[in-house]
């Protein structure tokens, strides 16, 4: 898709945020979704500076707005100057190469506006979607975590990956 860019959370989210983060729900990435009322709440303090919050979530949207996907920025790290970064494509808009675009967009800013040194990603290694997004994206395997997340009665392991900027 032509003419993407990341821009701010807006009130006008708050439907589509509220679907998306129960999606990480069925991922087994919490136990129970966030209610409307806090993630109303983490779009009003959204405001805050990255380097003051340790954080930032970005849509991915299209020239006109429409959102498209979410890409996180978390885990900063100021002396280190390194994030760990995450990524949601809408699954209506999957298959695209739409990961693959947001994570270079917010590479963009990471390095060139931030000055960050380095972004990783922890991905289950069943992930092979993501894996494949980051692969692609230049993320290079950096180890593998055993037993690093609870979900449900197990536990998995996650794949460690890096890019570091040129």
């Amino acid at each position: 898709m032509d003419g993407l860019k990341l821009r701010a959370l807006e009130p006008e989210d708050l439907d589509q945020l509220v679907r998306w983060e129960a999606d990480h729900v069925d991922a087994g990435l919490r136990v129970a979704p966030y209610s409307r009322a806090v993630l109303k709440r983490y779009l009003d303090e959204s405001h805050r500076d990255f380097w003051e919050a340790e954080q930032v979530r970005f849509v991915l949207s299209t020239s006109d707005g429409r959102a498209l996907g979410l890409f996180d920025v978390f885990n900063a790290q100021p002396v280190h100057q390194r994030a760990e970064v995450a990524l949601l494509v809408d699954p209506a808009f999957r298959r695209k190469g739409l990961g693959r675009q947001g994570l270079k967009l917010v590479e963009d800013w990471a390095f060139a506006r931030v000055g960050l040194r380095s972004l990783y990603a922890e991905v289950f290694t069943d992930n092979t979607a993501a894996l494949n997004v980051f692969a692609a994206s230049g993320y290079e395997h950096s180890g593998v975590l055993k037993a690093w997340y609870r979900v449900g009665r197990e536990f998995r392991d996650v794949q460690l990956l890096q890019r570091l900027r040129s």
